[in-house]
């Protein structure tokens, strides 16, 4: 056979020297034979067929090439899309695989500018932080300069930031404030609101607080401040003790000006019937013999009646008779008739007694003046009792004294006007009256009284009485109160049981001039009523009566979005009265019973 001899020595037989690809005879074909890098054989179609080609131009590639991403190039095909150059450096691809270089890149894709330097990232390493875009390197502390790596914490105007080293701190635990949520103290110093606790309860806070007033040098400035709950608890406990406070100045002050100007009754200023009766004339000889048991304090009034045929008591007389203990309930006190027949004979009206404000425009002023009607009734036992009965319905409504079912000034549901001066006048005033006739002529004058309240309105002149006063206003359910319950006070008040026999002595007298009987005017002008030791001394001007009290409840109230706290305070002023008109004038009721009250 044939032997074949190729370059490199290689010897074949003619029919062994096959394309390696189509095994057709290399020897005997028309097409050349072409050796690849492994020594395979090919013919010129097969070697054709296997040829490496250009990506960019699809050309076969002989010389030298550039192989990227699997894929081989001509040196100068290797170009950018865009702008043809070719590409040297860096390359980008397009969504559809188009080649482009650095500069048509970051045309068609501008890159993201640093909020630092403000040169541009193309590195693809950058940090985001508040929308904006730094690069690594330039998110850095604005203290030390460091690049920040994890948590930061912003400046107080919202445009730096420190690191971990160089925030502040925590001004209870010491730690970096690290992002976390935090709350700015009164002195500036923050804090982390899980350290954030109530100096009182411990508790967290988390809403309102208030920093403690307390000046205590062994406390931390952290340990200042209080919730809301234990704050409102604080100014309330403070409340508390400042008005006891004042309460117990208020008691001394009262104690005081009790010895002073003798703000108490004195039951040994009661008047006796036997100094009324030498004192209009009576013989004492005649005084010295007591009757059926009856004593000369406790005497009678009574007109004989018509049939009577007694020479020393003749008909359309009226007597002084002395009334057995058994009947005490008919007797009257003859100073207190005496002296309410003059006032009648002089005034034409009834006692009358008012406390009223020194300067009228003033409630909360320091002095109330004693007005009395008539003027002369100043320093008498009568005139004493209708002050100390008046000022002790002030000390009842007060609270000053107690007594069961009839409430004080300040127990009154009356918050809405809490912080606003309240007065009013609460007078004594004769309710009902009228006189019972015995068989044998004694009279026994009978009295209901109570208390009516008045509000006080301002006019040019000063404080008045208020023409109308609602009698659901906590003044006229007061005053109602103390009506319900009067047979209370007068057993617990001996001034109440006195203000009693003045206003029955009245009855009488109004009574007696009514039916047409006539007074003794010598022996009444002679007559001296009875009167108050101190004499000319006798002061007509007091303290004034006016009482300022803080509620217990303390509250925080929503305003405009935020929330304040609230204490209430109460003022309360009272001016007093005793007014002894008789209800129907000269026609009083008149009951005739059948029964005898002298002589048993």
């Amino acid at each position: 056979d044939d032997v074949l001899s190729l370059e490199g020595g290689a010897c074949y037989h003619a029919a062994c020297l096959r394309c390696s690809a189509c095994r057709r005879e290399l020897s005997r074909s028309a097409a050349g034979c072409h050796m690849d890098k492994s020594g395979a054989m090919f013919c010129d179609a097969c070697s054709a067929a296997r040829a490496m080609r250009c990506a960019g131009c699809s050309a076969e590639i002989t010389g030298r090439y550039m192989e990227v991403d699997g894929k081989t190039y001509h040196r100068e095909c290797f170009a950018c899309a865009t702008c043809r150059r070719q590409i040297s450096g860096k390359y980008f691809k397009t969504k559809d695989g188009a080649l482009r270089c650095s500069e048509c890149h970051e045309v068609a894709n501008p890159p993201e500018i640093c909020a630092g330097c403000g040169a541009a990232i193309r590195d693809g390493r950058s940090m985001k932080s508040g929308g904006q875009t730094y690069h690594v390197a330039c998110f850095s502390c604005n203290k030390c300069r460091k690049p920040i790596e994890g948590p930061f914490w912003r400046t107080d105007d919202g445009c730096g930031r420190l690191c971990k080293d160089c925030q502040p701190r925590c001004a209870a635990c010491k730690e970096p404030l690290d992002g976390r949520s935090y709350v700015r103290l009164g002195d500036g110093a923050p804090m982390h609101m899980d350290c954030f606790k109530c100096c009182d309860c411990g508790g967290k806070i988390g809403g309102r607080y208030f920093e403690n007033s307390d000046s205590n040098p062994f406390r931390s400035s952290t340990e200042r401040y209080r919730c809301d709950k234990c704050h409102v608890q604080t100014v309330q406990r403070r409340e508390e003790m400042t008005s006891a406070k004042s309460v117990a100045r208020e008691e001394r002050k009262k104690e005081e000006d009790a010895q002073t100007y003798r703000l108490f009754w004195r039951p040994s200023l009661v008047p006796t019937a036997r100094q009324a009766l030498i004192d209009l004339g009576v013989d004492q000889g005649v005084l010295a013999r007591p009757v059926g048991g009856s004593s000369s304090d406790l005497v009678c009034i009574c007109v004989p009646p018509r049939s009577s045929t007694s020479p020393l008591a003749p008909a359309g007389t009226v007597c002084i008779a002395g009334v057995n203990q058994k009947h005490h309930g008919a007797a009257v006190s003859l100073p207190y008739l005496a002296c309410a027949l003059r006032v009648l004979r002089d005034c034409r009206r009834e006692p009358q007694f008012s406390l009223d404000p020194k300067d009228p425009l003033d409630l909360s002023g320091p002095l109330l003046v004693k007005r009395f009607n008539p003027p002369w009734l100043a320093g008498t036992v009568v005139g004493e009792v209708l002050f100390q009965a008046d000022y002790a319905l002030k000390q009842l409504c007060f609270g000053d004294k107690r007594l069961p079912g009839i409430p004080s000034a300040f127990d009154s549901d009356d918050s809405g006007c809490a912080d606003e001066p309240r007065a009013a006048r609460q007078w004594f005033t004769v309710r009902s009256a009228g006189v019972t006739v015995s068989s044998d002529g004694v009279l026994v004058p009978f009295v209901s009284m109570g208390v009516e309240a008045r509000r006080l309105t301002t006019g040019p002149d000063g404080y008045t009485d208020a023409p109308y006063t609602d009698p659901d206003d906590p003044w006229a359910r007061q005053a109602a109160a103390v009506t319900a319950r009067f047979g209370e006070v007068v057993a617990q008040l001996p001034v109440a049981k006195e203000l009693l026999e003045v206003a029955r002595a009245t009855v009488l007298a109004v009574y007696l001039l009514g039916r047409g009987y006539r007074c003794d005017d010598g022996a009444l002008q002679r007559y001296r009523p009875p009167r108050v030791p101190e004499g000319n001394a006798y002061s007509l001007e007091i303290p004034t009566l006016v009482k300022d009290r803080s509620i217990s409840s303390v509250t925080t109230v929503e305003q405009g979005g935020g929330s304040e706290l609230f204490v209430s305070r109460m003022s309360r002023s009272m001016r007093g009265g005793v007014d002894l008109s008789v209800p129907h004038g000269k026609r009083l009721p008149v009951r005739n019973v059948a029964a005898k009250l002298l002589g048993e």
